[in-house]
């Protein structure tokens, strides 16, 4: 280990450093297989489509000096004639490359249960609370016929005669 600072941060760009062309050459590696799985389903659109992302990614990587440019050149050069291979007809290889084309990819856990959906099934229960009671302000489907149905529960209770005194100045104030 290090003693000096300058060799301490020196040590810490090049690693730096190291995982960023670690990236570049997975993800190119990635791109070529998904290229060629391309290529053996027939699928053109998505072959040139992967084709584009994976040049474009192999002159990124050059430019960064990630990749050499002769080893760019060859990488960009063996993708162009993969693309102008032929599609297989043996079933098992355009099963297997299929299978290898369109991953299956599972849900997040997290992601389901970091969604609010209890607010989004409110609105729901309401609107569906206001048809049930009153099929006239359905077909007003207004803003003040829906402040009507949910003010007449509260008058017919004798506490709340203060209560909509109170709210009138407030809906005043908002028009």
């Amino acid at each position: 280990m290090a003693n000096i600072k300058q060799q301490k941060k020196r040590i810490g760009t090049a690693q730096r450093q190291r995982m960023e062309n670690l990236r570049y050459r997975s993800t190119i590696k990635t791109l070529f297989n998904r290229l060629q799985a391309n290529v053996d389903t027939g699928d053109k659109d998505a072959a040139e489509k992967t084709h584009r992302e994976l040049v474009k990614l192999v002159d990124s990587a050059a430019a960064r000096s990630s990749l050499h440019k002769n080893t760019a050149a060859r990488k960009k050069s063996r993708a162009s004639r993969m693309l102008l291979q032929e599609a297989k007809t043996d079933t098992a290889a355009v099963r297997k490359a299929k299978k290898k084309a369109a991953p299956v990819r599972k849900p997040k856990a997290d992601a389901a249960a970091k969604k609010p959906v209890a607010k989004k099934a409110a609105p729901k229960k309401t609107e569906a609370k206001v048809e049930e009671t009153t099929p006239e302000a359905v077909v007003e489907e207004t803003p003040a016929a829906e402040a009507e149905v949910t003010e007449a529960p509260v008058e017919e209770t004798p506490a709340a005669e203060e209560t909509p005194a109170e709210d009138a100045p407030a809906e005043d104030t908002k028009d």
